[in-house]
């Protein structure tokens, strides 16, 4: 299992913490911060150093809002000899509770190229299908004959004619 995958589901059990009220960030980042330094990531990597050391030296680096939460996250990290994925977690719950606040960027692939009342109508209709602010990234693809492919996050709308040519064939095939 890569290292992402289990960085995001911290992640995702932090950022919940976040939706409900609790303010971990300040915390998190500090002892991400702590985590990420050379001196310190040579300790937290080396297997020489025992487990409750690491955690006793992090649990230091936590203080302010959220302490409470995050230390028991580093305690988890720690005895699950997992510690060293602090900097990533930090980062993933950065990039969740930005997603969440604001606006997602949209790469909007065309035959042709776009203009701005086409961009701005579909920007509108993909904010009220998103419910986010959605910022268009346009792009030019002429193999994809016509119409557009849409992609926001790990989403994918193919509305293009080679997308649909390529339906038919499979349904033909199988």
């Amino acid at each position: 299992m890569s290292t992402t995958k289990i960085s995001r589901r911290y992640a995702v059990a932090l950022f919940e913490l976040i939706q409900e009220g609790v303010d971990i960030r300040p915390a998190l980042l500090e002892v991400a911060t702590f985590a990420s330094n050379a001196e310190a990531k040579v300790i937290l990597e080396s297997p020489a150093y025992p487990d409750a050391m690491k955690c006793n030296m992090l649990g230091k680096a936590v203080s302010g809002a959220g302490a409470k939460e995050v230390s028991r996250l580093v305690e988890i990290l720690c005895e699950r000899n997992k510690v060293i994925l602090l900097p990533e977690i930090a980062c993933l719950v950065d990039q969740m509770v930005a997603e969440s606040e604001s606006s997602v960027d949209a790469e909007v692939t065309s035959a042709v190229k776009l203009t701005a009342a086409v961009q701005k109508s579909l920007s509108g209709s993909l904010t009220s299908a998103v419910g986010k602010t959605v910022n268009i990234i346009a792009s030019k693809d002429a193999s994809i004959l016509g119409g557009v492919v849409i992609r926001i996050g790990d989403r994918k709308i193919d509305c293009s004619v080679k997308g649909r040519l390529d339906g038919l064939k499979k349904a033909i095939i199988s």
